[in-house]
């Protein structure tokens, strides 16, 4: 119940942007909630997809390949100029994210002591990669100084 009660009183879902506000545009906002939209679009993207790679039966090679185009559809994401796309992209990410989770699933027993360490490996870096972006984006702002109080919010600044 206290979980619940939590919920109701946080203004976040599946958000974890700094609040400073240089990451407003990151957020989808649905009445006082602040949604996260890469969140909102990769894992309910990835679930259906899930749902329906599973259905397919496909065999674990026939995944894993689709799991690589899609990852490496998704990386142009980092150009500066491409910027504009982060919603296809995220589809694309999601799409990517169920079929390794799909092949991991059927993944043969005699490689799985390689391919597992190796989704790891991706999905750390990746999620390092991505981090260090918010962290310059941090980093180059004149409230530095006052992390990591600014990131949540306490001395909210307007840009």
């Amino acid at each position: 119940m206290r979980l619940l009660q939590e919920l109701r009183n946080e203004p976040l879902i599946l958000a974890h942007h700094p609040l400073c506000g240089r990451f407003d545009d990151h957020f989808l906002r649905i009445g006082e909630r602040r949604l996260c939209r890469g969140c909102f679009t990769v894992y309910p993207s990835a679930v259906v997809l899930l749902i329906v790679l599973l259905l397919l039966e496909m065999p674990f090679s026939s995944y894993f390949v689709l799991a690589l185009m899609l990852f490496a559809a998704q990386l142009p994401r980092f150009l500066p100029s491409l910027r504009g796309l982060t919603v296809p992209f995220n589809f694309l990410l999601g799409g990517s994210l169920a079929a390794i989770l799909a092949s991991m699933l059927v993944c043969p027993a005699n490689l799985r002591a390689l391919f597992y360490p190796f989704v790891i490996a991706v999905i750390v870096a990746f999620m390092y990669l991505k981090g260090r972006r918010v962290l310059a984006t941090c980093r180059g702002c004149t409230d530095h100084d006052s992390f990591p109080a600014c990131a949540r919010g306490d001395r909210v600044r307007k840009l």
